[in-house]
């Protein structure tokens, strides 16, 4: 499956002949908490959506859709097709995540596999267009989800939930870039489809960037460095703290794109990233992230991957230690930050 990106398959179909949905028509939906009555009509709407929506994104790896008051469960109860003791949690950091696509094995085949609350499924079908636009826009980025997945699954088959990690710094930088590119590119593929999610990208990254200085410290305040285990831990931690700042900036970056300002934050953001540390870093991750979505879904190695995690590291390094690499996989650090040992 060669995939191009959704701007593009847009501009180059007639208006008069709209493209082919993508959508499988075989998708199971499994609806949690609501009568059935009420569950088979918002499978019904839920379902015209994404087929609506497979004319301009590729959902044809679609797994299912399930739809549940009770999402943490039905997060940790998901089958993901294969043994692992990790377990999918919504995200409670910086605002409540109410909707994910994690990928699952299907007799050896990546597919992705939607999740949803059912408070956010259940604006589809609301007379208030504003809560249908709100829970539109949230299926079409999960449907974004389900396209990057496949395409980066297509250049480097095998990976993703096939793969271990050679070192654990590979890990910490997959993690890095494989969030932020994730990100960036659902929200630029997504746009303002339904509605437009600016203003609340933009509030969450002012936020975060305002938080990220006092989290770091507390971090390295309370590091010791006992034991290997430990140092794992807070290095772990420093790349998710940053990675986490990272990721937030790539949300507002994709959809900046998508509405054609690369490189025009707008004056709110210019004004916060002035006198700000992370002001090089965030044209950087632009710039890479950029470049990637280019190449959607034709990517030759996974130079253009590493480079983010590579920014992220930059970033750790200039901030709170420098990192020795080992032959056999193992590091060493030493913390420069200012709190340290404090």
């Amino acid at each position: 499956m060669e995939s191009t990106p959704p701007q593009e398959a847009v501009e180059s179909e007639s208006p008069q002949e709209p493209a082919p949905s993508t959508f499988p028509e075989n998708t199971m939906f499994s609806i949690r908490g609501i009568e059935e009555a009420d569950a088979r009509k918002l499978a019904h709407n839920l379902g015209s959506c994404l087929r609506e929506l497979g004319r301009i994104i590729d959902v044809s790896n679609l797994d299912g859709v399930t739809i549940a008051y009770d999402y943490d469960e039905a997060l940790a109860e998901l089958d993901r097709g294969y043994e692992t003791a990790f377990v999918l949690t919504r995200t409670t950091d910086v605002g409540t995540g109410v909707a994910m696509t994690p990928s699952v094995l299907r007799e050896g085949n990546l597919k992705s596999h939607i999740l949803m609350h059912a408070h956010v499924a259940k604006m589809i079908l609301s007379d208030d267009e504003e809560q249908f636009k709100m829970a539109l826009h949230t299926i079409a980025h999960e449907c974004a989800h389900v396209e990057i997945t496949a395409a980066y699954d297509t250049c480097f088959p095998g990976e993703l939930l096939r793969a271990t990690h050679p070192t654990l710094l590979h890990a910490y930088h997959e993690q890095v870039f494989s969030a932020c590119w994730d990100e960036y590119a659902a929200t630029r593929i997504s746009g303002t489809i339904g509605y437009n999610p600016m203003p609340g990208y933009e509030e969450t990254f002012v936020a975060v960037l305002g938080q990220v200085d006092e989290k770091v410290a507390e971090l390295v305040r309370g590091f010791r460095g006992g034991s290997a285990e430990e140092t794992d831990t807070f290095v772990g931690a420093i790349f998710g703290a940053y990675g986490n700042l990272a990721k937030f900036a790539c949300y507002f970056l994709g959809t900046l794109a998508s509405s054609g300002r690369k490189g025009d934050p707008g004056e709110r953001i210019t004004a916060e990233l002035k006198d700000s540390w992370f002001r090089p870093y965030f044209f950087k991750i632009e710039n890479s992230c950029s470049d990637l979505f280019e190449e959607f879904g034709k990517w030759p190695d996974k130079a253009g991957f590493e480079t983010i995690g590579d920014i992220v590291e930059e970033i750790v390094e200039d901030q709170v230690m420098r990192i020795w690499r080992g032959d056999d996989g193992r590091y060493t650090i030493f913390v420069h930050h200012d709190q340290a040992n404090s």
